[in-house]
């Protein structure tokens, strides 16, 4: 590229609507200075005081909201729920980034492992069951239905081979009054259910709607030489939410960017090559909608896997989120650092 020209890509609906591309002599998305609510921040997942990591009793700490009801929330389970949890009005997505752990459902026992997604439709309940010392998941809700996008198979996601469903043989074996936990938005109800509602004989009909794919199985979609735009492989709708890989892959430094309609959040699981500044298992970044950002090259030598969320509601971090944050750079996506004689 020469070294005064600067790609630059507006976009309308991430990256599935309407956009324009021009060249610019220098980049957009440099700043030294940023003041108010809408700031590029990194996200450090291990540092948000997930209270569920000492109480059992306690719920997902939340470090992000959207002003269309997305909740990302964080979990450090160490010991098992000591209720059964069933969602009413949120779809759950879980993506296990550190330890091991068994969901026991109303179909059977699903067990997972680092860089599943695991896939929890509204009304489900469900028992965690931690199979390892320590746990770390990224738990997503939205109000909208999350389903796999349909033009990921075969070439992204090949379901037969990579999705896995809970194992019917291993039901629960709880027995005796449980406490039932019901989510809804305005707050908890807990009952106290005579028997464990999640035990179970048999299925007779159709396939439990609980699901997981690991992140490593999600094939990275590319547009030789340059790369092109990623694709997403779930989605709800009205596309609010949107699912990505965005492990690294062929083709050069993508442009500039400016998304007009979503905020993105991207999450590092591992390397061992970094993703630009991120190189910290568990590492994160927020950009907000109509911040211009450019981010770096994606086929680093040795690879990492990735995942991208895009909102389309506006995504605030939440006062525990804002204590795991810093302000970030757009470029390499490194801390910000302030101007001489500044604040950042």
């Amino acid at each position: 590229m020469n070294e005064n020209v600067y790609p630059h890509n507006w976009s309308r609906e991430g990256f599935l609507g309407d956009f324009v591309v021009a060249l610019r002599p220098h980049p957009i998305n440099e700043y030294t200075e940023v003041a108010g609510p809408h700031a590029p921040h990194r996200i450090d997942l291990t540092a948000v005081k997930a209270v569920d990591a000492t109480d059992p009793a306690e719920l997902p700490t939340a470090f992000a909201r959207s002003r269309n009801d997305l909740v990302l929330s964080v979990s450090a389970r160490s010991e098992p729920t000591p209720f059964v949890w069933r969602n009413a009005e949120y779809d759950e997505v879980h993506l296990v980034q550190e330890g091991e752990l068994e969901y026991v459902t109303d179909w059977g026992t699903l067990a997972v492992r680092p860089g599943d997604f695991v896939f929890l439709p509204r009304a489900v309940s469900y028992r965690v069951v931690p199979t390892t010392p320590t746990t770390l998941r990224v738990i997503i809700e939205t109000p909208e239905a999350v389903a796999m996008n349909p033009q990921a198979q075969p070439g992204m996601i090949n379901a037969a081979r990579a999705v896995r469903r809970p194992d019917p043989a291993r039901v629960s074996q709880e027995s005796g009054p449980t406490t039932l936990l019901i989510r809804t938005t305005d707050g908890i109800t807990r009952f106290t259910m005579t028997n464990d509602p999640l035990a179970m004989t048999e299925i007779v009909y159709g396939r439990a709607p609980v699901w997981t794919v690991n992140l490593a199985d999600i094939q990275p979609v590319a547009y030789l030489p340059a790369g092109g735009p990623p694709s997403h492989f779930a989605e709800t709708p009205t596309k609010d939410l949107l699912l990505y890989t965005l492990s690294s892959r062929p083709g050069g430094r993508p442009p500039q960017h400016h998304n007009a309609d979503y905020d993105e959040l991207v999450f590092y699981f591992r390397g061992p090559a970094p993703y630009g500044g991120l190189d910290a298992p568990g590492t994160g970044i927020w950009i907000p909608k109509a911040v211009a950002h450019w981010g770096p090259r994606e086929d680093p030598e040795g690879g990492y896997l990735a995942w991208l969320l895009e909102s389309g509601g506006t995504i605030r971090l939440t006062a525990e989120g804002l204590a795991a944050a810093e302000l970030m750079e757009t470029s390499l996506f490194h801390p910000l650092v302030p101007a001489p004689g500044g604040v950042a």
